[in-house]
């Protein structure tokens, strides 16, 4: 499942969600969360594609900010993974025109880096919030482990 920003192909991102990195492991705590997915960027000239794993936590606290971007016209939606190999910063000047700052780097925490600006304008934020959406329902966070009682941890 693909969510994407941009329509031209010299100027789009595209990040697709292939699924469950540990699709057996349904606790938050043991690596439930963690998705399996491709990256891809073409910025004038320049193309690349990553591989990568992100928490769905983070798709879930991006999609609430792209739909305030998108309503307001103004302020800032980040993408942002734990493992830095992922950074899309989405900025509104209030008159409907998107500034998107991206980075894709090829390994976790190190490596080579493609920074890249595209242009967009309101419009074009309402597919990815429809496909951020859908998503979210496929792959929804799964359930914190629950606290365990007092007379469980004596036992």
């Amino acid at each position: 499942m693909i969510f994407s920003f941009g329509h031209s192909e010299h100027e789009r991102v595209e990040i697709d969600v292939l699924g469950y990195e540990y699709s057996s492991v349904s606790e938050y705590y043991e690596d439930g969360n963690w998705l399996t997915v491709k990256a891809a960027v073409w910025a004038g000239g320049f193309h690349g594609k990553i591989n990568a794993a992100i928490f769905t936590d983070e798709l879930a606290h991006f999609l609430p900010e792209l739909r305030s971007l998108y309503d307001k016209l103004h302020g800032v939606a980040e993408f942002i993974t734990v493992e830095g190999q992922i950074l899309l910063r989405l900025t509104g000047d209030g008159l409907g025109h998107i500034e998107l700052h991206g980075e894709l780097k090829d390994q976790a925490g190190i490596g080579n880096c493609l920074t890249f600006t595209l242009h967009l304008d309101q419009t074009m934020l309402v597919n990815p919030i429809d496909e951020l959406e859908k998503i979210m329902a496929k792959f929804p966070i799964r359930q914190k482990a629950p606290a365990l009682s007092e007379a469980n941890r004596h036992q």
